[in-house]
Formats: C-alpha cells, sequence, structure tokens
C-alpha cells in the first residue's frame, strides 16, 4: 500500500471519529436542553434571570432556557431581565 493510501486512511478514520463526536456531543446538548426546558417553568422570576446574568458563560443552554422562559413570561430584553 502506498504511503498516499495509508494517509487517505488515517484521515477517513480520524474524519469519522470527529463525526462521531460531534454527534454524541450535540445528542447530550440536546438532551441537557430539554432537561433544563423542564426544569425553567418551576423557578421564579428571580431564579431565572440570575441564571441569565451569571451562567451564561460556563452555561449557555440553562442560560438560553432560562431566557426563554422569561421570555414566556412577558421579559423580553436584557434591561427587563436585569429589573428584576
Amino acid at each position: 500500500m502506498s504511503f498516499w493510501n495509508k494517509v487517505g486512511q488515517v484521515a477517513k478514520v480520524a474524519g469519522e471519529y470527529a463525526a462521531k463526536e460531534a454527534k454524541n456531543q450535540y445528542e447530550g446538548a440536546k438532551e441537557r436542553s430539554a432537561q433544563y426546558a423542564e426544569e425553567m417553568p418551576d423557578l421564579s422570576d428571580r431564579q431565572l434571570a440570575k441564571i441569565c446574568l451569571t451562567e451564561a458563560q460556563r452555561s449557555p443552554i440553562k442560560a438560553t432556557a432560562a431566557r426563554k422562559e422569561l421570555r414566556n413570561r412577558g421579559y423580553e430584553t436584557m434591561e427587563d431581565i436585569k429589573s428584576i
């Protein structure tokens, strides 16, 4: 087998592995998003605002779920959220 055939096989295996890992990460994020969506309606406005303001860097999926719930409750802008 030639050198370039081996390089091609290695690249193929690496690409398949990367695609599998990306799919696993997507599925995990999708599950966390669904879990957060179930939890958020039980929290108070103040708790949701705190999540939006403090956890956007650490857990953007959680912060997005909290912001979505606040929008459902009538808080449209970040200024509205900060005023809670």
